[in-house]
C-alpha cells in the first residue's frame, strides 16, 4: 500500500500539461509541494476505518436467522424475479452511454481537463483511496461468499463490484482515454444504481410497476447527466457538479422502500450512506466545484474532502454487505 503513495501520476499529468490552446504549461506545484501530508492523514484514516469496519481477517459468527432459506430448494425459483429485474437493470443503466458516443472521441487541446481535474484525480493519495474502498468491498463480498448463502444477499454485494472497479480506474487512468472516461460516468450513474434497484425490489416486492418506472425515470434523467459527466470539451468543473448532483438524485428512490419497511431494514448502512452522501453534497456546495471558494481542485483541502468522500462510502458499502438487505430473521420477500 505503501507503493500507492509513493507513486507519482503517470497518466499526463507531470512535469507538463496542455492548455486549452494547445501549448505546454508548467504543472501546479500544490499538488507535489503537500502530498506527504495529506498522505499520512489519508492513510491513518483509512487504517482506522479497517479497524472500524471489522474488516481485518477474522471469524464472524452469524446468526441463524440470517441464512433461513438457504436450505430452501425453492429460493432459486423465487427469486428469478429479482435475477431477470437486475439483468434488464443492468442493460437499461449501458443505454444512456449510447446518445453521447461522440464525447468519447475529442481533441485534447481544447480540453481544461489538465488543468485541475487531471492533478485532482491522479493524486497519489486518491488513487490510494480508491484502492482502500475496493478493498473494503472485495473484503465483504469475500466475507458473504464465505459465511453466508443467501441468494439475494449474494447477488446485493455482488452489485457494488463494478462502482468500485470504475472508481480505481478513473483515478489510475487519465480521461483522455475512452475506457476511464466511461468509468468516470459509470461510477456516478450506474454504479450507484444498481444495488439500490435490487432493494427496492426486495422491500416493496408486490409494487411491480415501480422498478419499470425508475427504470423509465433512470433512463429520461440519465441520457442528459451521462453526456454531462463524459463531456471532455466542456467545464472540467461541471463534470464534478453533476457527479455530486447525481450521487443525491439517483439514490433518493431507494429511500421509499427503505421508509416502507424501516424496521425489517439494517440501520448502519443507511446512516453512513446518508452521512457520506450529504458531506459530498454539501462540500460540493461550499467548495470550489460552484466556484464558491477561490481554492484550486489539487490544493490539499480538496484532496483530503474527496478522500474522506471515498472512505466513507467504501465503509457504507462494506457495511451494507455485511449487513445484507434485512435485518437477520426477517423473512425474504415473495414475488409473485
Amino acid at each position: 500500500m505503501a507503493l500507492a503513495f509513493n507513486f507519482l501520476p503517470s497518466n499526463g499529468f507531470g512535469n507538463a500539461l496542455r492548455s486549452q490552446s494547445g501549448r505546454l504549461i508548467k504543472a501546479p506545484s500544490s499538488p507535489q509541494a503537500t502530498t506527504s501530508s495529506s498522505h499520512r492523514l489519508l492513510v491513518s484514516a483509512g487504517i482506522a476505518t479497517f479497524s472500524f469496519a471489522g474488516l481485518r481477517a477474522k471469524k464472524i459468527r452469524v446468526p441463524k436467522g440470517a441464512t433461513s432459506d438457504v436450505s430452501d430448494p425453492d429460493s432459486s425459483s423465487k427469486n428469478e424475479y429479482a435475477y431477470k429485474m437486475v439483468k434488464i437493470a443492468c442493460i437499461v443503466t449501458l443505454l444512456p452511454f449510447l446518445f453521447c458516443l461522440g464525447n468519447f472521441s475529442f481533441d485534447p487541446a481544447i480540453s481544461d481537463f489538465s488543468l485541475e481535474y487531471g492533478p485532482h484525480l491522479a493524486h497519489p493519495a486518491l488513487r490510494t483511496t480508491s484502492v482502500l474502498q475496493a478493498i473494503m468491498v472485495f473484503a465483504a463480498v469475500m466475507w458473504r461468499e464465505k459465511y453466508r448463502n443467501d441468494p439475494i444477499d449474494r447477488l446485493f454485494a455482488w452489485l457494488f463490484v463494478p462502482e468500485a472497479i470504475a472508481h480505481i480506474l478513473l483515478h489510475w487512468f487519465s480521461h483522455y482515454h475512452a475506457f476511464a472516461n466511461f468509468a468516470f460516468a459509470y461510477a456516478f450513474s450506474a454504479g450507484i444504481a444498481l444495488p439500490g434497484f435490487l432493494s427496492l425490489l426486495c422491500y416493496v416486492p408486490k409494487e411491480k410497476k415501480l422498478p419499470w418506472l425508475y427504470l423509465a425515470l433512470y433512463m429520461t434523467t440519465q441520457i442528459p447527466i451521462v453526456a454531462g459527466l463524459t463531456n471532455m470539451v466542456g467545464p472540467a468543473k461541471m463534470r464534478l457538479n453533476y457527479a455530486n448532483i447525481n450521487t443525491a438524485w439517483i439514490t433518493t428512490p431507494f429511500f421509499y422502500g427503505i421508509l416502507k419497511r424501516w424496521k425489517d431494514v439494517p440501520k448502519s448502512p443507511v446512516f453512513l450512506a446518508t452521512l457520506t452522501i450529504s458531506y459530498q453534497v454539501a462540500m460540493g456546495i461550499m467548495g470550489p466545484i460552484t466556484g464558491a471558494s477561490d481554492l484550486k481542485l489539487y490544493d490539499p483541502s480538496c484532496i483530503f474532502q474527496h478522500g474522506v468522500v471515498d472512505i466513507g462510502f467504501g465503509i457504507a458499502y462494506a457495511a451494507s454487505i455485511l449487513c445484507g438487505v434485512f435485518r437477520p430473521n426477517v423473512p425474504r420477500p415473495a414475488w409473485d
